[in-house]
């Protein structure tokens, strides 16, 4: 065999057995020493992103963006006429031309209420939250969601919209982060740090990928609170 082809081979087999790099970080269970995220908090409206402004711009967004498409169809087709085979509609009377738009029906906006509660629940818009901190046990629990973390994992859970994902959670020095990305679906970086010199909590959270909140990124500032906050909305359902 020529040198030359003997050097091909040699790339190609080590491009082959190259170890495959992890998708996620490895995060430690451990957390720094002396941090410790206990505690009942309540936003700093001031210092903090409106998440509930970016999630309405954000669905703005999306109406103007399902009307141009629905302007565009009907340029394409004026008269809506289906495709041949296809039987074609009754034409609509005089009464029902005079008559003026019907509202959406009541299923229509339900559906449409709980997609956007959904969303809010994903951008965790919440005035307060609980954390409880115990070994590498983390519960965090707000008026929209609780859950319950165990640092140093890695493990696959379902997202919102039903993606499987790959979980990721863990300490990164002085950040708690909470990673998940589903293979060509979403992905969100969620991380937790807390500030000694102020003794307020800093959180992150950034969706990405396949989703109507990707590119949106939320910086928050919690203040401890002195009593527990309200119970949370018993819809959000039992610690996860």
């Amino acid at each position: 065999m020529k040198p030359s082809c003997i050097r091909v081979v040699l790339i190609v087999a080590s491009i082959l057995f190259l170890p495959a790099t992890p998708s996620l970080a490895a995060y430690k269970g451990a957390a720094p020493a002396g941090v410790d995220l206990t505690g009942h908090w309540k936003i700093n409206a001031a210092l903090s992103d409106d998440a509930e402004a970016l999630l309405q711009e954000r669905l703005a967004d999306e109406r103007k963006q399902r009307e141009k498409w629905l302007r565009r169809a009907r340029e394409i087709d004026p008269l809506g006429i289906p495709p041949i085979g296809m039987p074609l509609p009754p034409p609509p009377s005089e009464d029902a031309e005079q008559q003026p738009t019907p509202p959406p029906q009541p299923q229509m906006q339900r559906a449409r209420n709980r997609f956007v509660d959904e969303l809010r629940r994903m951008l965790n818009i919440s005035d307060t939250m609980s954390i409880t901190q115990a070994g590498t046990k983390i519960d965090i629990v707000s008026a929209v969601d609780a859950r319950r973390f165990d640092a140093g994992t890695q493990s696959q859970v379902s997202m919102p919209q039903g993606a499987l994902a790959d979980s990721d959670v863990g300490w990164d020095g002085q950040w708690f982060v909470i990673e998940r990305r589903a293979r060509g679906g979403p992905r969100v970086t969620e991380k937790y740090r807390w500030l000694k010199k102020t003794d307020q909590i800093e959180s992150v959270l950034a969706w990405g990928g396949d989703t109507i909140l990707s590119g949106i990124k939320v910086r928050r500032i919690y203040d401890r609170m002195s009593a527990p906050p309200p119970a949370p909305d018993p819809e959000s359902g039992p610690i996860r």
